[in-house]
This record gives C-alpha cells, sequence and structure tokens, in this order.
C-alpha cells in the first residue's frame, strides 16, 4: 500500500531536508541521472538525533559492537531474559526509553540499539538491508531473545531479521509499514522527480538491497510463530493503519490493538502502548483483546 503525499512531504521536510523539491525538478529536467542519485541518497540518509538513553535511576551502560558494517552502539538495562528495543528511521535508542524501567522492573534484561547512521552509532547513509542484518547480529550478540519492541521502519527490519533466523517468542510492532517500494516511489515523485527517474530510483533502492520482494512484510508474516501483537493509532499520518491491519492479519495468531490519539513517535511514550507492550510480553494472556 502506497505511502500518502502527506506522510512523505513530512518525511522529506524531518528527514531530508537537504533536498529542494524545486531543484530537483530541474535537475531531473536536464540531468535525470544525477537527480535519481540526490533523492536516492537522500532517501538513504537519516537525520542523526544523538541522545544518551539514561533511565531516572538506572543509567544506561554502552557497549559497543562491530560484526558487519558500521560500529554500533548498544545501551543495556537489567538482568533476565532478553526483550530487544528497535527504534525506527531517524530514530534513537533515547526514543524508546519508556519501555525501559517496566520491562526491568518485569525481570527482563533490555538492550536498545542505535542502529548504523543513527544516534551514536558510525555511518552516514544505510538502508532496510543493512538495518536488517545489524538486527540480525544483535540478536546473536545479546541472545537468546524472548521478545522484540520495534517501532516503524525498524518494525519492518524487525520481521525480516524475525524471517531470516532471529528466533523470538513475542514480537510487538508499533506502527508498522509494509509497502517499501511504494513509499520509495512516492518519496521520488514528492522529492520533485519525474515518475520515469522515481521508477528509477525505486531501482537502485532495489538494487542495493538485493530485492524489494524480499523484503516484504506480508508474506515474511505468514510463514512466523511468534505471538504477534501490532499497536497502531487508526490516525496515523505518518504509516497508514491498514499496513498494521494488513501485517497482523497475515500473521498467524496476530494481533491488532488500535490505540487512538497515540499518534505515529508519540505513542513511545504513551502510557497505554507501554504498559500493554510489557503485559504481552509477560504473557498476560487475559487482558488481550483483538481489535480489527
Amino acid at each position: 500500500m502506497a505511502a500518502t503525499s502527506a506522510s512523505v512531504v513530512r518525511l522529506q521536510k524531518s528527514t531530508t531536508g537537504r533536498i529542494k523539491t524545486v531543484g530537483l525538478r530541474i535537475l531531473d529536467a536536464v540531468a535525470p541521472r544525477v537527480a535519481q542519485r540526490a533523492a536516492f541518497d537522500a532517501f538513504c540518509t537519516p537525520v542523526r538525533r544523538s541522545q544518551r538513553p539514561d533511565v531516572p535511576g538506572h543509567p544506561a551502560h554502552r557497549f559497543a559492537f562491530v560484526e558487519e558494517g558500521p560500529e554500533v552502539a548498544i545501551w543495556d538495562w537489567g538482568d533476565g531474559r532478553t526483550v530487544l528495543l528497535v527504534h525506527g528511521w531517524s530514530g534513537n535508542a533515547a526514543q524508546m526509553t519508556g519501555f525501559v524501567e517496566p520491562l526491568r522492573r518485569a525481570g527482563y534484561y533490555v538492550a536498545a540499539p542505535d542502529l548504523p547512521a543513527h544516534g551514536a552509532s558510525g555511518g552516514r547513509r544505510t538502508n532496510l538491508k543493512e538495518l536488517t542484518e545489524t538486527i540480525l547480529q544483535i540478536g546473536r550478540r545479546v541472545g537468546p531473545v524472548h521478545a522484540i519492541v520495534a517501532h516503524s521502519f525498524g518494525a519492518a527490519a524487525a520481521v525480516t531479521a524475525i524471517a531470516r533466523g532471529l528466533h523470538v517468542e513475542r514480537a510487538v510492532l508499533l506502527a508498522p509499514p509494509c509497502d517499501l517500494a511504494g513509499y520509495a516511489r512516492s518519496f521520488g515523485r514528492f522529492a520533485g522527480l519525474s515518475a520515469g527517474s522515481a521508477d528509477r530510483m525505486v531501482e537502485k533502492v532495489d538494487g542495493v538491497i538485493g530485492g524489494l520482494e524480499n523484503y516484504d512484510t506480508i508474506r515474511a508474516a505468514a510463514a512466523q510463530t511468534a505471538r504477534l501483537l501490532v499497536l497502531h493509532d487508526p490516525a496515523d499520518r505518518e504509516v497508514p493503519f491498514a499496513a498494521g491491519r494488513a501485517i497482523a492479519s497475515a500473521w498467524p495468531g496476530g494481533q491488532l490493538e488500535a490505540v487512538k490519539g497515540a499518534g505515529h513517535t508519540r505513542m513511545l511514550a504513551n502510557r497505554a502502548v507501554i504498559d500493554r507492550t510489557v503485559s504481552f510480553i509477560r504473557g498476560d494472556e487475559a487482558v488481550t483483546a483483538r481489535t480489527a
């Protein structure tokens, strides 16, 4: 399902403000390959927001991790079974700290990375392939992983990582998207590319990650065995609610719950979202309700 024009424009302004629509449109008319490359670079370049994810009374412990790719900063707290927190595009681990203390009190070890090209981690550009591989690498480092909580674009990477061998018993996806190709194409068009150039930009994305079809969250969801909870605001202006519904419907036994008024990024500090996430990870099935 394609991204809405409003969400693409917001992404363009908030995460790739360096690209100017009018200038790119003119460039596309005289040097389309250069314009396509500029749009592709912008699409793969998140805004870096560095912030130490400390929790009052429980400062974060940081360790560096390198397997393949840039150095990744990981922050952790507590002891017990592992819960992995994964932020979204242009986010950082600090956005996920609302989940830390409730999970720590519930007896879990919590690990939250700054993904490549985000926060305190290395790299300038990144893509879904690198994010997926990083989540797999971190899972091997801090695993076995009992549960994963992933937001937005990080949720798309998490689904692919689970499909590729990250064993988790429970997954909580917060406002997950499901159409990278459509989003990339819409991004190119609203950045100022012609339809043809936007298609060429999507081809560049396809080539870099090794095939967009290999990151189809709906197809990946259908083969999963972990318990799934999707939390999504029906009025989310960044990722349509229909995307969360589609993933939950495709995932065997997947649960979708609407959290009205939670917003897209604001939901990470929403008490109802945090409490429901923790109860699901603990296995408090008595309070589970499915909302379509």
